[in-house]
C-alpha cells in the first residue's frame, strides 16, 4: 500500500499581501459606513491612496500613512494593532522593492 503524496501547497503570497490589508482596510470602511471620501476627509489622506490601498495597488504602505488611516476609521486597542500589523505583513509579503520604486513601509 502506498502512501498519499501530500497536498500540494496552495497558499498564494500575494493572499498575505497588499491584497488582504486592502480588503482589512475595506471592511473596516463599510462597517463603519463611510465612504472612500468620507475617510479621506477624516484621515487626511487622499481618496486615491485609500482606493489604491483597497485595491491592493499599494506593495508597502506608509506607515504615516497607515496610522491616520486607522485613527480615520476611529479604530484602537487591539483593532488599531491588528490593523497596523496587518500592514506591516503586506510589505513583508511582497518583499523587496524593485530599482526606481516606492519603499514606502519601513518596520
Amino acid at each position: 500500500m502506498t502512501s498519499a503524496a501530500p497536498a500540494p501547497d496552495t497558499t498564494n503570497p500575494a493572499d498575505e499581501g497588499p491584497a488582504r490589508f486592502g480588503r482589512l482596510l475595506r471592511s473596516h470602511r463599510t462597517s463603519l459606513g463611510a465612504t472612500q471620501r468620507l475617510l479621506a476627509a477624516r484621515s487626511t489622506v487622499s481618496v486615491r491612496a485609500i482606493r489604491d490601498l483597497e485595491h491592493g495597488r499599494v506593495d508597502r504602505p506608509r506607515r504615516d500613512t497607515v496610522r491616520l488611516i486607522a485613527a480615520g476609521l476611529g479604530l484602537s486597542g487591539q483593532a488599531r494593532a491588528d490593523f497596523e500589523r496587518a500592514a506591516e505583513r503586506s510589505a513583508r509579503a511582497v518583499g523587496t522593492s524593485a530599482p526606481g520604486t516606492h519603499r514606502l513601509f519601513t518596520p
